[in-house]
């Protein structure tokens, strides 16, 4: 059966709809990796002071990228500003990036709030970002004395300024491998918990799916399950994802677990009937779809599947009523 959209309308909720249903690809974004040289960069700070890669060869260089108004960045740049200044006799250069040039207001009178001395140098273009192939915010870069990433970290957490302190340490050459992974052991905190640690890799995993990276969300996503065995919601991200990769039986597979835990499980019951579409069982998906649409989940994207099942059926009229009620929802206009 075709299961093609025929009319300008319904093509029109299917773009809006796969806008709901995963990431596309935003270019190749080719992420940086440990023993990588950083690329070349000038950056120049609000007073028109540059900002040069080689500037500091030699030393130990922490880079650290952040956005404007995000709580992870805010402490960021605090934690790494105090562990620095506690370092303050060691080979080190700190810079901070953003490539929020419209936010600088802000970030002065954070700077002046907080005490921080180091300069934040402005990416506007998102040159630098894109070099990197950085995919979190804030993403800091260890470099050691020859210009190659040592440490890279991603996001914040309560261990950032201990894991940051040691990895500065590692890249000044006072901490040997054993001895920076007694450091971390010794220095781990019990809020570090396996789930807090897992939600984390969820985190990555989100922004890697928005960059199109894919193989490494699933990398992430497969972290967290390892670290948070009964999460549910970590199998849910992965059934999303391999119905984006129409790796549909293992997605299939996730969904199953889940619903052995809660039978009723809203989510689960949406991709269950996303599943069902995909296997071409119509009648039982338009059942599934159905009864997730009473339990409201995503209405946007279950009236879009049902939508799709009437279709496939030849129930023209029915699919567009079901495509109206997704747009409606998406773009959060009212019916007539």
């Amino acid at each position: 059966m075709n299961r093609t959209v025929k009319s300008t309308l319904v093509g029109c909720c299917l773009v809006c709809a796969g806008l709901l249903g995963g990431a596309s690809a935003q270019g190749d974004g080719k992420k940086i990796i440990p023993g990588d040289l950083i690329p070349p960069y000038q950056l120049f700070t609000r007073s028109g002071e540059p900002i040069e890669h080689d500037a500091h060869q030699g030393e130990v260089r922490v880079l650290i990228y952040v956005i404007a108004k995000q709580r992870g960045s805010e402490r960021a740049i605090a934690d790494a500003s105090k562990v620095v200044k506690d370092l303050k006799d060691q080979p080190i250069h700190l810079v901070f990036v953003t490539a929020d040039t419209d936010q600088a207001d802000y970030f002065a009178e954070f700077w002046k709030e907080k005490g921080i001395d180091e300069p934040l140098s402005f990416d506007p273009q998102r040159t630098l970002y894109a070099d990197l192939g950085l995919i979190a915010f804030p993403s800091t870069l260890i470099i050691d004395p020859d210009g190659k990433l040592i440490h890279a970290l991603s996001t914040h957490s309560p261990n950032y300024p201990y894991v940051l302190e040691g990895y500065i340490r590692h890249a000044l050459g006072t901490l040997d491998d054993a001895g920076l992974s007694e450091y971390l052991k010794a220095r781990q905190l019990p809020t570090s918990s396996p789930a807090s640690q897992a939600a984390r890799h969820r985190a990555v995993a989100r922004l890697m799916r928005e960059k199109g990276l894919d193989e490494a969300a699933e990398k992430e996503l497969l972290s967290a399950l390892e670290l948070d065995p009964q999460s549910l919601d970590v199998r849910l991200d992965l059934a999303e994802l391999y119905l984006h990769l129409d790796r549909i039986d293992e997605a299939s597979a996730y969904i199953k677990q889940v619903q052995r835990v809660d039978a009723g499980h809203r989510h689960a019951m949406l991709l269950e009937g996303i599943v069902l579409f995909r296997q071409g069982n119509d009648e039982q998906a338009q059942a599934v779809l159905t009864q997730a649409l009473k339990l409201n989940p995503d209405p946007a994207r279950t009236h879009y599947y049902l939508g799709r099942v009437a279709e496939a059926q030849g129930n023209k009229d029915q699919a567009l009523a079901h495509y109206r009620q997704a747009l409606e929802r998406l773009l959060d206009e009212p019916g007539r």
